[in-house]
């Protein structure tokens, strides 16, 4: 999309001088897929536009994560459009609004959220900043579709996967609405992650869902609410600079004097372009299984997974100590869980798991994981230096080969049946090869989702997804779906062994070396 966002004259919602060069049968069938602002997508669409007025205009640098964000899509171009979020969406029961209803929502959410109206520029010198528009307009595609099945919503989706955006001039969100009997009822929406993570997607689901319920407002955001552009500001201020020394400290006290975990030995002589492989597994089981371990143990789910990740990385690597990256979305303080921004960044992980069955494994994670999220937080120029230093200088720094990208978004009490073993959900077990969207050498991405059951809600539950994507000259296929089965089956011998119910005794003991604070 060319959108025309600093230009007065084209703000409003569609007119006759939109359709300016659109052709006339177009016109005729009421469809402007010639519009200037028309995706490319295949179906037949109404351009229309959401036009927004923010309360201020800004530039500022990038934060810290978006800056690791930034460094990522440059390593991926031309194909960094595995760095967009893009879904699918039905409107919330008992909400069916209009276009212009639909539209009106998106010039108040837009005029809201300053990154949901930042663009990403580059400066002379070739420096990426953030620019938050004070006004402009978010074009918005209609497709008017016979019922409400979704049969297109397959085709939006498969043409969305695929397309990257132009961050200098294109605002970080695409939405295309299907309407049926002149009511919106579902649609397709991209998100740059440049301006979003899971969780702001999560908290801007609620934001819409209320919106429409109350009227079709919100209460305004407090004065002091956290922005993408004051998080960058904060973060070279001193306490900012003070923050990001701890993090560098943290990180040198790790690896001064080893370098982090290793791949295994290389077993297969492959071309760069088909040395990756991405594997998932869905499972219930899994999900009830580290809920009821993090509710024995007193430790959060997160602690369950990575405990038993780095586990099975042990077993596999043959090495005690296990390091990770963990990327998670920095809402630790209470302004910070409802911001529309990104907060994710890859915090340095490192466990002692010598002698440590699961229980001790979790426990020991915990530890380290909060010694992890204490230290967390540096630009990228400083820690590329760090690791350059660390390792063989700018050209051979220190690298990291094992990495846990946790997305669960359901919430932390969701509750798991007492009826039920984990062992008893294992039949609902799905494993499946996927296309490949990030050639990392071991990639766990950590998602979570609700299974619809039968006519009453029967069968139905809550999963666990984990999605593996590994170099397999170094973890070939058949490890990976081992890794995979072995993960799985582990949290479920825990959850349902006798020993589980001993958790607070058998863990509590343990005073193994959680980290190296």
């Amino acid at each position: 999309m060319n959108s025309p966002l600093n230009d007065p004259a084209s703000r409003g919602s569609a007119s006759d001088d939109d359709h300016a060069g659109t052709p006339p049968d177009a016109l005729a069938d009421g469809l402007t897929n010639a519009d200037r602002d028309h995706s490319g997508q295949p179906l037949p669409a109404r351009v229309r536009r959401a036009p927004f007025k923010g309360d201020r205009a800004v530039e500022a640098g990038l934060t810290w994560s978006q800056q690791e964000i930034w460094a990522l899509i440059e390593k991926a171009a031309p194909h960094d459009h595995v760095y967009n979020v893009v879904e699918e969406f039905r409107v919330p029961p008992g909400v069916r609004p209009t276009e212009d209803e639909c539209l009106d929502a998106l010039s108040f959410l837009l005029s809201r959220h300053e990154s949901l109206r930042s663009v990403f520029p580059a400066k002379p010198g070739g420096r990426v900043v953030q620019r938050v528009l004070t006004e402009g307009e978010l074009p918005v595609e209609f497709v008017d579709t016979p019922t409400t099945t979704g049969e297109e919503i397959a085709a939006l989706k498969a043409y969305f996967a695929t397309r990257r955006f132009a961050f200098a001039d294109e605002l970080p969100l695409r939405l295309v609405l299907l309407v049926t009997d002149g009511r919106v009822w579902g649609g397709v929406y991209v998100f740059s992650h440049m301006a979003v993570d899971w969780y702001a997607l999560q908290h801007l689901a609620v934001e819409v869902t209320e919106y429409f319920r109350n009227g079709r407002t919100l209460p305004p955001l407090p004065p002091d609410a956290m922005t993408s552009a004051g998080l960058a500001a904060w973060q070279e201020s001193p306490p900012g600079i003070r923050k990001r020394d701890r993090t560098l400290a943290h990180v040198a006290s790790l690896y001064r004097d080893r370098p982090p975990l290793a791949l295994p030995p290389a077993v297969a002589d492959l071309p760069e372009e088909s040395a990756y492989r991405q594997a998932s597994l869905r499972s219930r089981a899994a999900h009830h299984a580290a809920t009821r371990i993090a509710e024995r143990t007193g430790q959060s789910v997160a602690a369950v997974i990575v405990g038993a990740t780095a586990l099975l990385l042990r077993d596999l690597t043959g090495s005690n100590r296990v390091d990770l990256h963990l990327t998670s979305s920095q809402r630790f303080g209470r302004d910070s869980r409802t911001t529309i921004a990104t907060l994710m960044q890859e915090t340095y992980f490192s466990v002692d798991l010598v002698g440590a069955d699961l229980l001790q494994a979790v426990k020991r994670s915990w530890l380290a994981a909060i010694t992890a999220f204490q230290n967390s937080g540096c630009d990228a120029d400083s820690m590329n230096r760090l690791l350059a230093d660390l390792g063989g200088g700018p050209d051979a720094p220190l690298t990291f080969s094992y990495c846990i990208n946790d997305r669960r978004t359901l919430p932390a009490d969701t509750a798991v049946r007492r009826d039920v073993s984990a062992a008893d959900l294992l039949p609902h077990t799905a494993f499946t090869w996927l296309p490949v969207t990030e050639e990392e050498p071991f990639y766990l991405i950590v998602d979570d989702g609700e299974d619809e059951g039968l006519d009453g809600g029967e069968g139905g539950g809550a999963h666990l997804e984990f999605s593996l994507t590994c170099d397999v000259r170094h973890v070939p296929e058949a490890v990976m779906e081992t890794f995979l089965r072995d993960l799985e089956r582990s949290l479920v011998a825990l959850a349902d062994s006798d020993s589980g119910s001993g958790i607070g005794a058998d863990a509590g003991s343990d005073t193994g070396s959680g980290s190296d604070a």
